[in-house]
């Protein structure tokens, strides 16, 4: 019966000195803790760079629907002309006092208009949305933190104006902004 509990291995004859020492502890502690906090800082760092893509997307998205109001505008403005209609193809858009050239206006496209701002970037109110059709406006819903503002330039083309559009947003104490520029022709 003593064959039976002598191992070689056994838990009862351990040398008293294996075992891991204080210091050995300590700096097995240190590299699982950088390991793991090197591991939650990738994971705020993406979640902070999808906070901004989101908000990119929502101001490219916002800029292309005022050159789509203007756009509408300008279409219509073309049907009547060819339907025996005497309006130019800019009226409603650069005539005063709308959105006259070289000033900085807003676009409302739940209320199909352009309203003049002033003379400088950065001096229209923030868009508004509304919570349950989720539509940005001027006129009702919850403030965002976005603001629209549109300049519309002669181009040396009569048949041509230059479109600028910024959108300018917060995001904490960082301001960020986009621009879009395209060219509207006369098509007629």
């Amino acid at each position: 019966m003593s064959k039976i509990f002598n191992f070689k291995f056994s838990i009862f004859n351990k040398n008293p000195r294996s075992g891991f020492t204080v210091l050995e502890s300590i700096v097995a502690v240190m590299i699982l803790s950088l390991a793991i906090s090197g591991a939650f800082s990738a994971v705020q760092q993406g979640l902070s760079q999808s906070i901004i893509a989101k908000d990119e997307v929502k101001a490219f998205y916002l800029a292309q629907e005022a050159v789509e109001l203007i756009r509408n505008k300008r279409d219509n403005n073309q049907l009547v002309f060819m339907n025996g209609g005497a309006d130019s193809w800019l009226s409603g858009i650069t005539d005063a006092p709308n959105c006259p050239p070289n000033k900085v206006c807003r676009a409302d496209v739940v209320a199909h208009s352009l309203t003049l701002c002033g003379d400088n970037w950065e001096s229209c109110p923030v868009l508004k949305q509304d919570q349950s059709t989720f539509l940005y406006s001027y006129t009702s819903g919850t403030n965002t933190n976005f603001k629209r503002e549109i300049k519309i330039e002669p181009s040396t083309d009569p048949n041509e104006i230059k479109i600028t559009v910024k959108i300018y947003w917060t995001k904490g104490i960082i301001t960020r902004s986009f621009e879009f520029k395209t060219l509207l022709h006369d098509w007629i």
